[in-house]
C-alpha cells in the first residue's frame, strides 16, 4: 500500500507540475480521524487550495472557506462531477471521492474565475483578475482527474479503520486555515480545552501551534511573492501577519533572505 501513495502523490504533483492544474483533495473530517498519521502527512501538502488570490482569502475569513467546503460535499452527495463558485468568486471544478456508494470528499480543481464576474463577492478585484485564469480546461479535467479519484477510494478503501487519531484531524484543520487561527478557536472547534490542544500538538509535532502555523503562513508568503506583485507589507498581511517587521525577521530566519531579495532572486 505503500506503493500506491507513492503513485497518488506522484501523480497528483504530475497534475500541478506538468498539466498546470491546481488540483487539491479533500475530506469529510472523520476520514482524516480514520486515517494513518503517515498516510495523513503525504496527503496534507495537497490538502489546501495553493493560488495566491485562495490564500489572501482564506487569511480574510476562513469560516467562510470551511462552509463552502461544508457546501461541496453536500453536493457531493449527487456522485457526479460539477462546477462551483466560492464566496470570493472563484471558480473550480469538483469531483466526488466516494467510500460504500457514499461520497466522503471530493477532489477540486481551481485557480479559475467566471468570465462576467459577480463584484460583490470579489475580495480583491486586482489579485482576482491577476492571479485566476478565465477557462477551466475540462477536457483536459475530465481526462486526468476520474483515475486520481480510483486511486484515493482504493486507499481509502484499504485503510478505513478507527484509530481515534485526535492530533490529524488538529494538523489537517490547522493546514487549511493557519492565517489567522487562535489557540481557542481550535479549542472551540474540538470542544477541548486549551491546554489539551496544546499539550497534544506539543507532543505529537515537537512544535508549538503558534511555530506551526508561523511555518505554514511562510509557505503561503512564498507563493504570493512569486505569483503577485502585491507589496511585502500586503504579503504579510495576506498571510497572516500583523505585523510586517516581525514577518520579515521570521521570512529572513527561515530562507536567509529578505522577502524582497527573495522575490528578486525568484523573478
Amino acid at each position: 500500500m505503500n506503493k500506491l501513495i507513492s503513485n497518488i502523490t506522484s501523480y497528483l504533483n504530475y497534475l500541478i507540475k506538468n498539466c498546470n492544474l491546481n488540483v487539491s483533495v479533500h475530506f469529510t473530517t472523520d476520514i482524516f480521524e480514520l486515517l494513518p498519521s503517515d498516510i495523513v502527512s503525504m496527503l496534507l501538502p495537497y490538502n489546501s487550495h495553493t493560488n495566491a488570490y485562495c490564500i489572501m482569502a482564506k487569511s480574510i475569513n476562513h469560516h467562510k472557506c470551511l462552509l463552502n467546503q461544508k457546501n461541496l460535499l453536500t453536493k457531493c452527495q449527487n456522485k457526479k462531477e460539477f462546477c462551483y463558485v466560492c464566496h470570493a468568486g472563484v471558480k473550480e471544478y469538483i469531483y466526488p471521492v466516494c467510500k460504500d456508494n457514499c461520497a466522503v470528499g471530493f477532489i477540486a480543481v481551481t485557480r479559475y474565475r467566471q468570465n462576467i464576474p459577480a463584484k460583490n463577492g470579489i475580495l480583491n478585484l486586482k489579485l482576482w483578475e491577476n492571479t485566476l485564469d478565465t477557462q477551466l480546461p475540462l477536457t483536459l479535467c475530465n481526462s486526468v482527474i476520474p483515475p486520481l479519484c480510483i486511486m484515493i477510494e482504493k486507499l481509502l478503501t484499504a485503510y478505513f479503520k478507527k484509530n481515534d487519531n485526535e492530533y490529524n484531524l488538529i494538523i489537517q484543520y490547522l493546514n487549511e486555515y493557519h492565517a489567522n487561527i487562535l489557540l481557542s478557536d481550535l479549542a472551540k472547534h474540538f470542544n477541548r480545552s486549551n491546554s489539551h490542544i496544546s499539550h497534544l500538538f506539543k507532543k505529537e509535532s515537537g512544535m508549538t501551534i503558534r511555530a506551526y502555523c508561523n511555518d505554514l503562513k511562510l509557505h503561503d508568503a512564498q507563493k504570493l511573492l512569486l505569483n503577485t506583485d502585491i507589496s511585502i507589507t500586503e504579503i504579510a498581511f495576506d498571510a497572516g501577519f500583523s505585523d510586517t517587521s516581525y514577518f520579515i525577521y521570521l521570512f529572513k530566519k527561515k530562507f536567509g533572505i529578505s522577502p524582497l531579495q527573495y522575490r528578486r532572486k525568484n523573478q
